[in-house]
């Protein structure tokens, strides 16, 4: 298995602290909103984000609008973690390889993502 750079963007300090957990044998970083987020990725670009759809500050969506924006940034492969239902949304085009259903998911599903992800 190959080592990943990912970042958890997720505003629940709990569950952000379980996904690390989750994938401890990947470096993490972890970011409440995407502000910070972008400002960190403008530093070194991640291998995967794990992103939740309600953070703090802007919207994910709007993340997801920024990092098409970019050439490099929207290579980066996407895993959803959410509670909502998105199955209304072509979440493909934003570089989103994975929805998982933070009210049904299992510590497995999180790490078979994370390792099918380009």
């Amino acid at each position: 298995m190959t080592r990943k750079l990912i970042y958890i963007i997720e505003d629940d300090q709990v569950l952000a602290a379980h996904f690390v957990r989750t994938l401890k044998n990947h470096t993490t970083e972890t970011f409440t909103n995407g502000i910070d987020a972008i400002k960190r990725i403008d530093q070194q670009l991640p291998d995967l984000i794990i992103l939740d759809v309600i953070i703090d500050g802007p919207s994910a969506f709007s993340l997801l609008h920024e990092l098409q924006s970019y050439t490099d940034t929207a290579q980066i492969p996407i895993i959803i973690c959410s509670s909502l239902d998105l199955t209304q949304y072509d979440l493909t085009l934003y570089g989103v390889v994975r929805v998982l259903d933070k009210s049904t998911m299992h510590p497995d599903d999180l790490v078979e993502a994370v390792s099918y992800a380009r």
